[in-house]
């Protein structure tokens, strides 16, 4: 009983990546940044291309980060109980869910690039 509940706290682990996400998330969308040369805020090469990609970026970043992190939230809480339950090693369970949760993360920045640059492509055209 003793060694579940130290691999219940050590599998805690894999939720950091979804507690920040939601977490720079909220603080994004109730701390906007307008100037773009402060570097804080949703800051990439893409939403630097101007201040209309900037100021896009700001609006839609924190809801994309907050929605992931909650999705992943979820997934990471079902696979942590599957794998504990199919007694897979508490090391195993470290590497799969943290690596889920770089892949979501990283797919998070990609996921609102691509949404920036699909939204200035029609602004461009209209």
């Amino acid at each position: 009983m003793v060694g579940m509940i130290g691999s219940i706290g050590t599998l805690l682990q894999n939720f950091i990546v979804p507690f920040v996400m939601i977490l720079v998330g909220n603080m994004l969308r109730k701390h906007p940044v307008a100037d773009m040369r402060s570097h804080n805020g949703y800051n990439t090469p893409v939403s630097r291309r101007s201040q209309v990609h900037w100021d896009y970026a700001q609006k839609i970043a924190p809801e994309i980060f907050i929605r992931l992190g909650k999705y992943l939230l979820a997934a990471e809480a079902v696979l942590n109980v599957v794998l504990l339950l199919a007694r897979v090693s508490v090391g195993w369970a470290l590497e799969i869910g943290g690596g889920i949760g770089i892949v979501v993360l990283i797919g998070g920045f990609c996921y609102t690039d691509l949404k920036i640059e699909e939204h200035m492509r029609g602004e461009d055209a209209s």
